[in-house]
């Protein structure tokens, strides 16, 4: 018998399934992670479905390849070989489970990591909470943090921080929970 996957709290969500492609049962994504040739070279994937949806329980997966065509990414999963079957899946999250995901290189970190850590800044001489990190958005330019107030911050404004290494982000520290960013208190 086969063990059942790890709880969804700790798995990583590495595309989503969008469509279909063609009638050998190839599947469109959304992907979700910047190399998308790690999908082809990680183990434990599962099929997960939004809540609700049927079936019920998370369908082990393995990619057997993945390209892309025009504008999409498009993949092979092993077991799916005609249209009907990937239609089935259109919808569902390719997911790891977090253990199963490498650890980023020194220096690097992962979004999830980043989300609820506090943001601090030096304001007027003075180390001042800007708020937690809420999530980051993708831009063209550089990512960018989303900073929300939270209890004992300076304001009760939202700042939006570009995630620029050395120069603006000058400290990450994981263990302790808190990020220092050369970054001004908004007027």
């Amino acid at each position: 018998m086969q063990d059942p996957p790890p709880p969804i709290d700790d798995y990583l969500t590495l595309a989503d399934v969008v469509g279909v492609y063609g009638v050998k049962g190839w599947v469109k994504l959304r992907p979700r992670l910047e190399d998308t040739a790690l999908l082809t070279s990680l183990s434990q994937l599962y099929l997960s479905w939004p809540t609700g949806r049927e079936p019920v329980a998370d369908l082990e997966a393995r990619v057997e390849a993945v390209r892309h065509q025009g504008k999409s990414l498009i993949a092979k999963l092993s077991t799916i070989d005609d249209r009907t079957a990937a239609e089935a899946l259109r919808g569902c999250e390719i997911r790891i489970p977090a253990s199963g995901f490498p650890a980023p290189d020194a220096g690097e970190f992962y979004w999830r990591d980043l989300v609820g850590l506090a943001v601090w800044c030096h304001e007027d001489g003075n180390r001042v909470l800007l708020g937690t990190v809420d999530r980051l958005l993708e831009t063209g330019a550089n990512d960018v943090l989303v900073v929300v107030p939270a209890e004992k911050s300076i304001d009760d404004k939202e700042h939006l921080i570009p995630w620029i290494p050395d120069s603006v982000i000058r400290e990450v520290d994981l263990q302790v929970g808190k990020i220092e960013v050369n970054w001004y208190v908004d007027a």
